[in-house]
C-alpha cells in the first residue's frame, strides 16, 4: 500500500512539475513531500527576446528567482511593482529605470542634502554602492551581509588586538550616520567629546561634575585615543606612558636625566592617575597616601633588590609626621622620579651621624625653620630645650657625630609623641639602638643606647646650660626671630 502511494505521488508531482516549468514557473516540493521524492532542478531561462505578457511576473522560477529568496526585499520587488522604478520594455527585453542615478532613490528616500556633511559614497558613487535596489540578505537592502562588510567595501581599517565594541561587531552605524551629518565624519552625537559622551555618560558626568579634569579629555579623544582598532588596550593610539609623555614633555626630560624613577612607572600612568577627571588635584584616583598605599601597603622589593618596608603599620602609628597626616607624601618625595634615594626632593643624610651642615637637611627646612640647629638659645623656637637650652642645637650642630633627624625620630611616624622612634639602626651596624624616650608635661627623659639617662625641662632646667657649646658650631648662629615651626617639638 505504502510503495502504492508513493508510486502515484511521485507521477502526480511529475506531471504537476512539467506543466509549471511550461510556463515559466518552479514545481515547489511539498514540505510533506517522502524523503525519496525530489524536486526537479530548474535552470535559469534565457533573456527574453520579445515583451512579457501585461500579467506576467518577473519573479519565477527561471527569471530573477532569487529575488523571491532572499530574506530582504525592496517593498515595491515585494509587490511586483517594478513599474514604480522600471520603464516599460524598449525592446529586446530592456526595461529602462524611470529616473537617472540617485534621482531614482530619491524620489521616494529623502535621505540626503540637507545637512552640512554628506556622505562622498552617494554623491561619487550613488545609492547602489551601498544599497540593492531589488534584494538583499542584510536589513536595509545593503550590498553586503552586515553593515560593517558593506563598509568595508570602500574604508580599509583594518582589526587590530583592541577594537572599539561597535566597531569589532561591524556596527558602524552605532557612531556614523551613513548618509549625511551635522558633524564631520558623519558622526552621530556631536563633534569631539561630545559625540563620545553619547555612549560614554560615565565619563562625561566626571569630566563635568567633578573639580579636577585633564585638560586633553576636554579636547578630542582621538588625540589619545583610536576610534575603531589599535594594538594597545582601551584603543590607546600608543601605550599609555608614551600617550602621557607626548604632552608631558617636562616630565618626560625629568625622568631621563634622573638618578632614580619610581617604579610605578614601567605599571603605567593611569596606576596612579584618573587620564580624565578626578576629585583629586594631578587627577590622581584617590587621595596621595591611598593611591601610594595601592603598592606601600606590603614590603616590596625594587627592581635592584632593595627591601622596601610596607607603610602600613606606621600609618597605624599615634604619632604621624605632618605631611603623612595629611596625606601628602610627595611634599618629600617625588612620585615621578628623583637624583636623591627614596625619590626624595632634596638631599637628606641616611646616617646616624653626619658632620653638620645646614645644606644636609635642605628637604626637611623646606617646611621647618633652620633656626632650628643655628640657635643655641630659644625660648620658643622649640620645646626640646633645658629652659632655654636648645636641644637639637646641642645634637645636631656638630663639626663631628652630628646626630641626623634620624638618630631619634621615625621621619613617617611612631606611637611616640613627636614621632620619636623606639630604636633607630645604629651606625654602621645591624644593631637597633633603643631610645627609651618618655614626655613629661614640660620635657622628657632619655635613655638611649648613645648615653645615660638624661633629661629636661623647659620651666626647671636640669642643669645650667654651659656658657658656650662644647663643640664649636660650624656656622655662627645669626641675631634673628624665631619664628614658631610646624611640628617643633
Amino acid at each position: 500500500m505504502r510503495r502504492t502511494f508513493q508510486f502515484l505521488f511521485t507521477c502526480a508531482l511529475a506531471a504537476s512539475a512539467m506543466m509549471l516549468a511550461a510556463c515559466g514557473r518552479e514545481a515547489p516540493v511539498p514540505a510533506t513531500a517522502p524523503a525519496s521524492v525530489t524536486a526537479k532542478v530548474v535552470t535559469a531561462a534565457p533573456k527574453p527576446t520579445g515583451p512579457l505578457a501585461a500579467d506576467a511576473s518577473c519573479i519565477t522560477a527561471v527569471c530573477h528567482a532569487s529575488y523571491r529568496s532572499a530574506p530582504h526585499l525592496h517593498q515595491p520587488t515585494a509587490v511586483g511593482a517594478c513599474f514604480s522604478c522600471h520603464l516599460q520594455d524598449t525592446g529586446n527585453h530592456t526595461y529602462p529605470v524611470a529616473r537617472k542615478g540617485n534621482a531614482m532613490c530619491t524620489f521616494c528616500h529623502a535621505v540626503s542634502g540637507t545637512k552640512q556633511h554628506q556622505h562622498k559614497a552617494i554623491e561619487q558613487q550613488g545609492c547602489t554602492a551601498c544599497h540593492d535596489p531589488h534584494a538583499s540578505r542584510a536589513k536595509f537592502l545593503l550590498v553586503g551581509d552586515t553593515v560593517g562588510a558593506t563598509c568595508a567595501r570602500c574604508h580599509e581599517t583594518p582589526m587590530k588586538k583592541h577594537a572599539h565594541e561597535p566597531f569589532a561587531a561591524g556596527q558602524c552605524t552605532v557612531c556614523h550616520q551613513p548618509h549625511q551629518s551635522e558633524y564631520p565624519s558623519l558622526l552621530r552625537n556631536g563633534a569631539g567629546a561630545d559625540h563620545c559622551f553619547g555612549c560614554h555618560t560615565d565619563k562625561q558626568k566626571a569630566m563635568t561634575q567633578l573639580p579636577h579634569v585633564h585638560k586633553a579629555s576636554l579636547e578630542a579623544c582621538t588625540n589619545c585615543h583610536g576610534p575603531h582598532a589599535t594594538d594597545y588596550p582601551k584603543q590607546l593610539k600608543r601605550s599609555a606612558n608614551d600617550t602621557c609623555l607626548s604632552c608631558h614633555a617636562k616630565l618626560k626630560d625629568e625622568m631621563a636625566k634622573a638618578n632614580v624613577v619610581h617604579g610605578a612607572i614601567a605599571e603605567g600612568c593611569v596606576t596612579c592617575h584618573d587620564p580624565h577627571a578626578s576629585s583629586q588635584p594631578g587627577e590622581l584616583k584617590e587621595r596621595m597616601d591611598k593611591v601610594c598605599l595601592t603598592c606601600h601597603d606590603k614590603p616590596m622589593k625594587t627592581a635592584s633588590g632593595r627591601n622596601i618596608a610596607s607603610m602600613a603599620p606606621v600609618l597605624a602609628s599615634s604619632s604621624l609626621h605632618g605631611p603623612v597626616r595629611s596625606g601628602g607624601c610627595s611634599e618629600c618625595h617625588n612620585p615621578h622620579a628623583a637624583n636623591e634615594p627614596n625619590l626624595l626632593r632634596k638631599y637628606f643624610p641616611d646616617r646616624f651621624y653626619a658632620g653638620f651642615d645646614v645644606n644636609n637637611y635642605a628637604l626637611c627646612f623646606t617646611c621647618h625653620d633652620k633656626q632650628l640647629v643655628l640657635l643655641p638659645k630659644t625660648a620658643a623656637l622649640t620645646n626640646f630645650r633645658d629652659g632655654d637650652r636648645n636641644l637639637h642645637f646641642v645634637h645636631v650642630n656638630r663639626s663631628e657625630k652630628g646626630r641626623t633627624c634620624k638618630s631619634c625620630h621615625d621621619v613617617h611616624g611612631s606611637n611616640l609623641p613627636n614621632h620619636m622612634a623606639a630604636s633607630v639602626p645604629f651606625e654602621g651596624s645591624g644593631w637597633a639602638m633603643p631610645i627609651k624616650y618618655e614626655a613629661a608635661r614640660d620635657g622628657g627623659t632619655c635613655t638611649p643606647g648613645c648615653h645615660d639617662e638624661k633629661s629636661y625641662h623647659r620651666n626647671k632646667p636640669v642643669s645650667t646650660a654651659p656658657k658656650s657649646n662644647p663643640e664649636t658650631p660650624l656656622i655662627n648662629p645669626p641675631a634673628a626671630t624665631e619664628p614658631a615651626t610646624r611640628g617643633a617639638q
